[in-house]
């Protein structure tokens, strides 16, 4: 006669239940992060203009590399929005977007200072727009922050939605750290993005700029690995579930 067995009903169940798990935890851990100090940039030379950034494209305008005292911390590198030459309305781009999923959290985290320069002709004001390029037009991202604080969804209306028409920013203030946030109500790709308005040479200070893409139900790697091992599991357990019992 052929008699089920259910203990291999039982592993089966069992390693199904276990690549599900893998797989749910994997999806809600998944995270993509980009970081950029433009330390090492020219190698560790100050240059103006600058266009040979290894994650940045420079999209319009002129842009300087800046190196040591006048960078985040007195050391290292960082990018001056408006370089020799540039002639204003400088766009400074990341060069390779990130995806994110339905539910992701993206949030953009960068410090700016004003130029700093000691000339007299450069004690002025700048401009300036941060943000995000996005693939998807027409999506609504919700939970939109800036600097912690909550401005409501957003309809993503161009290819380029910065926030503010431009932020104010003293030639002489200091290196401040700001975010901008937002949750996803659509799959898409974004890039970090930032103009300044600066027609003079010495724009605002950028440095340490970085995008997480949080969650999103994009499963890991290592979460497809045990989803494709649980179920191979499973099908190996229940090709032996008869059992041939001679009567």
């Amino acid at each position: 006669m052929i008699r089920k067995t259910p203990r291999l009903r039982a592993a089966a169940l069992a390693a199904a239940t276990l690549a599900v798990t893998a797989l749910g935890a994997g999806a809600a851990q998944a995270t993509q992060v980009f970081s950029d100090n433009f330390n090492g940039e020219n190698g560790g030379v100050a240059a103006d203009p600058y266009t040979g950034f290894a994650n940045f494209t420079v999209l319009s305008g002129a842009v300087t590399l800046n190196e040591g005292a006048r960078c985040d911390g007195g050391a290292g590198g960082c990018v001056g929005l408006d370089g020799r030459g540039g002639g204003g309305g400088t766009e400074f781009e990341m060069s390779n977007g990130l995806n994110y999923g339905v539910g992701s959290v993206v949030t953009l985290t960068y410090d700016i200072a004003g130029n700093n320069h000691d000339c007299p002709a450069c004690a002025t004001d700048d401009e300036y727009e941060a943000g995000f390029v996005f693939s998807n037009i027409g999506e609504t991202i919700n939970d939109v922050t800036l600097d912690g604080i909550d401005v409501g969804p957003t309809v993503v209306s161009t290819g380029i939605d910065l926030f503010g028409t431009g932020f104010p920013l003293p030639f002489n203030d200091p290196w401040t750290t700001h975010t901008i946030s937002f949750t996803a109500t659509d799959v898409g790709t974004i890039k970090a993005h930032f103009r300044s308005f600066s027609t003079d040479g010495v724009g605002p200070l950028l440095d340490n700029v970085s995008v997480d893409v949080t969650g999103g139900g994009v499963p890991e790697p290592a979460g497809w690995a045990l989803m494709i091992l649980g179920f191979g599991a499973t099908g190996a357990a229940l090709r032996r579930r008869r059992t041939v019992v001679a009567a």
